[in-house]
């Protein structure tokens, strides 16, 4: 005699219980998936809260761009961060020149606790524009002593050569220049390919709150602890990721206009350059890091040339990051000319 299973001989029996068990496991998972981005909506909301912008929001056309001023005095220290930062880059820094002037970061569109212009590419084309109408409806029209780190030195340059009769100074921070060698746009290229990947992956975990129920593992840049906290709270909260994505995508085309616009000279104009000697990034090779370094330190000495009136300081205690790393330096640097200003 032949005993048959009761599986076998009720395959409708074994799909339903098939059926019932693939249903139960996914509203296990609908229902993980809505805990979580409801928990991580709270937590960005608590992160907000926490973190309120610590400057204004000035309207621009549409959209706030954020905006934050400290201190009294004339000429006004005007401070752009560089590529994917944004205004408490400055945190080491601000404080302290706020004693002797005016001083004010602020957070291009789509950074920090600006609000971002979807209209518009993030080049640095439309970022000199964005500052300009800033400024103007920010009722910030003194003399400025123009401050760029990186990727925002070349920002402050485009914005001078607009507005030559308005810039009393410009201190360059480690800063780009538009003539990179083609060997470094190539190494960039590659390791920006490699850094989107990466911020897509953030922003993804951003969108769902997994970076809002835990910033405390984005990593420490190095701040002050209250500017550590608002960095952590930007990332995990706001448009900075996407922004990042963007702007690192479009700064081929900012170097091609940058070129297309043969800046001028900037006369008698004090400009100071602060250059680091140590170039080691862990993406590089040894040998791409020695390129590197010897590509980056012609730029300094191209920059160092665009005025008669001209300092050039070099140091090896510092990464790329010398406001964060030295900020007793660029402080130096800076009220050398503000004094220089006030004449």
């Amino acid at each position: 005699m032949v005993v048959k299973s009761q599986y076998a001989s009720s395959p409708r029996g074994f799909k339903w219980w098939l059926v019932r068990v693939t249903t139960v496991i996914l509203v296990v998972v609908i229902a993980a998936f809505a805990y979580l981005f409801l928990a991580g909506a709270s937590a960005k909301s608590e992160l907000i809260g926490k973190n309120p912008a610590p400057g204004r929001l000035v309207d621009v056309g549409g959209y706030k761009m954020h905006i934050n001023c400290i201190g009294e005095g004339s000429p006004t220290v005007l401070m752009e961060a560089g590529a994917g930062d944004f205004s408490v880059s400055w945190a080491a820094v601000q404080p302290t020149l706020s004693q002797t002037t005016r001083v004010c970061s602020y957070d291009r569109a789509g950074f920090g606790w600006s609000e971002p212009n979807v209209e518009q590419a993030r080049t640095s084309q439309t970022m000199v524009q964005e500052l300009e109408t800033l400024l103007t409806n920010a009722n910030i029209d003194d003399q400025l002593v123009l401050v760029g780190h990186s990727f925002g030195g070349l920002n402050v340059r485009l914005f001078a050569d607009r507005h030559l009769d308005r810039v009393a100074g410009v201190v360059l921070v480690d800063a780009l220049h538009e003539d990179v060698s083609s060997e470094m746009q190539r190494i960039n290229r590659d390791a920006q390919v490699a850094l989107v990947e990466e911020l897509r992956v953030a922003s993804l975990l951003q969108s769902i709150g997994l970076l809002a129920l835990s910033p405390e593992e984005i990593p420490d840049q190095g701040l002050p602890s209250e500017a550590m906290a608002q960095y952590r709270a930007i990332l995990a909260t706001g448009s900075q990721l996407e922004t990042m994505i963007a702007e690192l995508s479009s700064i081929e085309n900012s170097l091609i206009y940058a070129r297309s616009l043969n800046l001028k000279h900037l006369d008698n104009i004090p400009v100071a350059v602060l250059t680091a000697t140590h170039r080691n990034q862990p993406s590089l090779s040894e040998e791409q890091n020695k390129q590197m370094a010897k590509d980056w330190n012609k730029m300094q000495i191209a920059l160092s040339k665009l005025s008669s009136e001209s300092y050039f300081v070099s140091t090896s205690k510092s990464g790329h990051y010398i406001q964060l790393e030295q900020p007793e330096l660029v402080i130096r640097t800076i009220n050398k000319l503000v004094t220089r200003a006030r004449g």
